[in-house]
């Protein structure tokens, strides 16, 4: 019996071995090369930027070497809000601004040390509601708007933010605006490829 069983075991394993697929990539033959990345995978960001999240990169911060500059320009508590106003504008006279701003439009948030903590309500209007992409002169004069910061996340009260305003930073974001001229289509995958410009403001900074 033993005899008879020997002989099989020989032939099992040269079946395995002759899986062409698993031998190819257990020995890397050029044939099947294993998959390359020439660089790391984008994070992607989530855009809704919930209670408790910091700002996932990519981010850049507004300055001098961006062709369009975002600046808060005033913070004014009243009541159980905090009203602010932003402005985007450009050195560069030809330089225009697409109006609505997609796919991030400005969006105030409250932070205390990087984490967000309070928000606006749902995005304010930034632009035409029929779709069509308008051209704003922001190099001939700023684009200007007032955003209101009205929910707080749970565990912060306004009387918190008002005791310890070095705790607390305004912050604005809103999608870097393509190169070119204006386009309606958008990604087919649906995947948000534009970083969020950012702009901030201590609240201890705030004017009343």
């Amino acid at each position: 019996m033993r005899r008879t069983l020997l002989p099989a075991v020989p032939v099992l394993l040269l079946a395995l071995a002759g899986c062409g697929g698993n031998s190819d990539a257990a020995t890397g033959d050029p044939a099947h090369p294993a998959p390359t990345t020439t660089s790391p995978p984008v994070k992607l960001q989530d855009r809704s930027l919930p209670c408790g999240s910091t700002i996932a990169a990519p981010v850049r911060v507004s300055g001098p070497d961006e062709s369009l500059q975002l600046t808060v320009t005033s913070l004014r508590r009243q009541g159980s809000t905090l009203r602010t106003t932003y402005k985007i504008s450009s050195h560069d006279r030809t330089e225009a601004l697409l109006l609505p701003i997609v796919d991030v439009p400005p969006t105030a948030l409250l932070l205390k040390h990087g984490v967000i903590v309070g928000r606006q309500k749902p995005a304010a209007d930034t632009g035409p509601v029929n779709g069509a992409a308008l051209a704003y002169p922001v190099g001939k004069r700023p684009y200007t708007k007032t955003l209101t910061v009205d929910r707080l996340c749970g565990g912060t009260t306004w009387s918190d933010v008002d005791k310890h305003p070095g705790d607390y930073q305004i912050v604005i974001v809103m999608s870097v605006q393509p190169d070119g001229p204006p386009s309606d289509k958008q990604p087919a995958d649906g995947v948000h490829k534009l970083p969020l410009l950012e702009a901030t403001r201590d609240i201890s900074a705030k004017s009343r």
